[in-house]
């Protein structure tokens, strides 16, 4: 029996490890998930990294936009440090350090979030998205049932349709569509294979946000996408409120990404909706 839900670790296990770091990618293999989500940026002399923010500052203890940074800039910052002493020393992987990992698990399903966005950096961002992809299939991290790309920018969204099919990737994007940078120019929905759907409850007239009352979107959100053919997701990060799982499962999420992999996982499976592997 295929697996039901799918799950997956969010920049590695960042709940317990520094984020989008080997450390963290390792040790996240070591317990039973479907996927790894992490995040891609380029430098200035072209060579993809593995980061979440566009700039160093939060993360490790350099500062500086990594589109305005070398390599070997970006690799003098300690990616461990701000995380726990235990982890000093930690850098910044490289995109090819850290597919050489995925290699070796086959099994393993690559969700790939690409943070340079055409809509800020223009051609770079197109230029940083083929060179990741490149270096995906490179390593045969590739195909719709390997990989997943992610993107918050609509005009990448519709670039990658021009240049790849949905048997090369899925596409996942995130709902409400105003969160897409260049929703305001094209519809984002048309392009995606899966979406993130949280629960925003968007601005009143006067530009305050309104507030929601719990972190699980409605049923209606769920159900529509489905009818649409576009796989439900949820991501939620240091949450580990069993109600929260249980209710996305009631409302039709079909995907999770987890900073808490393992609770979410545990929760998960005492619902029956995961097959456990052997």
């Amino acid at each position: 029996m295929e697996t039901k839900v799918t799950l997956a670790g969010h920049r590695g296990w960042r709940a317990k490890y520094p984020e989008n770091t080997m450390r963290g990618f390792r040790e996240v293999l070591k317990i039973d998930i479907d996927a790894i989500e992490m995040d891609a940026h380029m430098t200035k002399d072209y060579h993809i990294v593995v980061c979440h923010d566009a700039d160093l500052s939060r993360t490790t203890d350099k500062s500086g936009k990594i589109y305005r940074l070398t390599l070997d800039e970006v690799r003098q910052a300690d990616a461990g440090i701000k995380f726990g002493e235990e982890f000093k020393g930690e850098k910044v992987p490289t995109m090819q350090e850290f597919l050489e990992l995925m290699a070796t698990r086959p099994d393993i399903k690559l969700l790939l979030e690409l943070k340079d966005y055409p809509e800020e950096l223009g051609d770079f961002a197109y230029a940083s998205a083929e060179l990741t992809l490149s270096l995906c299939r490179q390593y045969g991290i590739f195909g719709k049932d390997r990989l997943t790309v992610i993107t918050f920018s609509t005009a990448l969204c519709a670039w990658l349709r021009t240049r790849y099919t949905k048997e090369d990737f899925s596409i996942h994007g995130f709902y409400p569509k105003s969160i897409m940078k260049g929703s305001d120019k094209d519809d984002p929905y048309k392009y995606y294979d899966e979406v993130c759907i949280f629960n925003r409850g968007g601005k009143t007239p006067e530009g305050f946000p309104i507030k929601v009352e719990h972190p699980v979107a409605d049923k209606a959100r769920f159900t529509e996408f489905a009818l649409m053919g576009i796989k439900p997701c949820v991501h939620y990060g240091m949450n580990t409120d069993e109600e929260v799982y249980r209710l996305s499962l009631e409302n039709g999420a079909i995907g999770f990404t987890c900073d808490h992999p393992d609770i979410c996982g545990a929760y998960l499976d005492k619902y029956g909706a995961r097959k456990l592997k052997k």
